[in-house]
């Protein structure tokens, strides 16, 4: 084939999958991987150790790579997702350029994008940076799922529908195939987990010591880790003769070390030259601004709203009560009755239930308290850990009745399967967000009434133009802002002209006339398609002479999605 006829080959066709094939296919391997465990179960060896240590580990292979294939064939369709459009676009844009995302600073994202640019894969960016920040470390949360269900209940049926359970779950799919931090947190979360219950089930300190790692490393990806510290001081409280001895103590020292080292490389990457600005923090930053990037202060106006209201409450409860529709919410009030009732029998495996309930109780706090427009985001590490906690305790309770857990097994897995097959037909009806957003920025800024215009848009259309401005597919003359950062350029430009993207330009048109008393603004529609979903207005604004240049107040009300604050006042 000549290089003209090449050309015109679509590199990355639109896969339309047939899913019943792909679903039967997969039940297929899946029963044949169970029959090769379930002959190791009831095989003797010589070294029963050593195939119960084998077992988990096909089971959770199993699972990670039906996981790979399944979410990877699912991921959304181009730029953003669904969930939240705007942070999923600026992550994206990792895939090709660094930039500095918002605070509280991600410093595993920043390297995970580093690493996805050298590699240099013939894929489109968006989508290699979407299968490593949330396929994969999904993947990997579904097999740690698996091991640790596994680990307290020794049944490889109840551990394998227990990672169907989690992988399945309304907010999981999504979080695992748009491009969010929040799979990847619960990949840290759960191996952490897993890490610590071997050690409570086992006293082996070097367990606890790898938690630690895994646990410190976690900072990089999210702040939020930090609501599990009250897990790590009961156990040193409650094992204090094994942990608190000089060589772990200096163990867990180093890997804190090395977690907070993750932020030396956001500091250098605020301070490369190649690094883009985002509509964050400006570029290079001074050293407080760094630190309240770091900590993500300018979000402190969130800390404590969801006390407000009932509103993060009910929130909470709708991710769990549509998890699994008429299933998640029994499972879960099930596995608390049953381990409430199993008191009586505090075994090793009983306090293993225990850690990983406290683990999801110790997030519930941030979830309440937090008071984003986004905070059903934030809900994985309460779900994760509910649901696989939840089966794992049913059959514990069981286990004298292997029936009973065999029968379990079965409706999990049955529950999980069909499961499986909905969530595939949901995600697979997703459709592109921002498909033809580059033709219409060209056309827009081309009605601009002067060179140079100040193009205003929401947030969402501003992470998509500038991923699509930093790979050079658009025109960088034009100064994009976010509306909230053109407020503070009214006063600054000489020449107030511009576009702005959708359909706030009437409003965006009175903030400008309050702040600048003398100028008078008109606006006129730009002629588009009639199907376009960014309707455009330009305005130009000419000095009255009526009036007399003076300082003036504006005050903007923000839209919620946004901002909590009711007003904000700029003098």
């Amino acid at each position: 084939m000549d290089r003209q006829n090449l050309a015109k080959v679509r590199l990355f066709p639109r896969f339309r999958p047939d899913w019943g094939g792909m679903v039967a296919g997969l039940c297929r391997g899946m029963i044949r991987a169970l029959r090769t465990v379930r002959a190791y179960l009831l095989k003797e060896r010589q070294s029963p150790v050593q195939d119960d240590r084998r077992v988990p580990a096909i089971a959770a292979a199993l699972i990670f790579f039906a996981s790979l294939v399944y979410y990877g064939l699912l991921m959304f369709p181009g730029l953003g997702g669904v969930f939240n459009p705007g942070d999923s676009t600026k992550f994206q844009i990792l895939g090709h350029t660094p930039i500095m995302p918002h605070g509280p600073g991600y410093p595993t994202v920043l390297l995970l994008g580093t690493a996805v640019r050298a590699l240099g894969l013939p894929l489109p960016p968006w989508w290699a940076m979407t299968f490593a920040l949330s396929v994969l470390p999904a993947a990997v949360a579904n097999a740690m799922a698996v091991l640790i269900v596994h680990r307290l209940t020794r049944h490889v049926l109840v551990a394998i529908a227990a990672g169907l359970l989690l992988g399945t779950s309304s907010l999981m799919a999504i979080q695992a195939t748009e491009a969010e931090v929040y799979a990847l947190n619960l990949a840290f979360i759960l191996t952490t987990l897993f890490f610590l219950v071997l050690f409570v089930q086992t006293r082996r300190v070097g367990f606890f010591v790898t938690a630690c790692a895994v646990y410190a490393l976690s900072f990089g990806n999210h702040l939020m880790m930090v609501m599990l510290l009250p897990v790590f001081v009961w156990l040193t409280a409650t094992h204090f003769r094994l942990i608190l001895r000089p060589r772990p103590i200096a163990a867990i020292l180093f890997f804190i070390l090395v977690g907070a080292s993750q932020y030396l490389y956001l500091a250098y990457a605020a301070y490369d030259p190649n690094t883009a600005y985002s509509e964050y923090m400006p570029l290079p930053p001074r050293p407080e601004e760094l630190l309240d990037y770091i900590f993500g202060t300018y979000f402190g106006t969130l800390y404590g709203a969801g006390l407000a209201s009932t509103q993060t409450l009910e929130a909470l409860a709708g991710t769990l009560l549509s998890a699994h529709p008429w299933i998640s919410a029994p499972l879960i009030i099930a596995g608390l009755v049953c381990f409430a009732t199993g008191w009586k029998r505090r075994d090793a495996d009983w306090r293993g239930l225990a850690l990983v309930y406290g683990a999801a109780l110790s997030f519930a706090p941030f979830m309440l308290w937090y008071g984003a427009y986004d905070i059903r985001a934030f809900h994985l590490p309460v779900l994760g850990p509910l649901l696989i906690a939840a089966a794992a305790t049913l059959a514990w309770r069981l286990a004298y009745r292997p029936a009973l857990v065999n029968g379990l097994a079965l409706v999990l897995l049955a529950i999980g399967a069909v499961r499986t097959e909905q969530i595939a037909t949901l995600l697979s009806n997703r459709t592109p967000v921002f498909e033809n957003l580059r033709p219409t920025i060209r056309q827009v800024v081309a009605q601009a009434p002067l060179d140079n215009p100040l193009v205003v848009m929401s947030y969402e259309l501003r992470m998509a133009t500038l991923y699509y401005e930093l790979a050079g597919q658009l025109p960088r003359t034009p100064t994009y802002r976010v509306w909230w950062h053109a407020i503070p350029e009214i006063k600054s430009r000489a020449d107030m002209n511009g576009v702005v993207v959708p359909t706030d330009g009437f409003q965006f048109v009175h903030w400008i006339e309050h702040e600048r008393p003398e100028l008078r603004c008109a606006t006129r529609e730009v002629p588009l398609q009639a199907d376009t979903r960014w309707p455009a207005y330009v305005f130009t604004c000419d000095r009255d002479p009526a009036v007399l240049p003076g300082d003036g107040t504006l005050k903007v009300s923000f839209p919620a999605p946004y901002t909590p604050e009711p007003s904000i006042t700029y003098n």
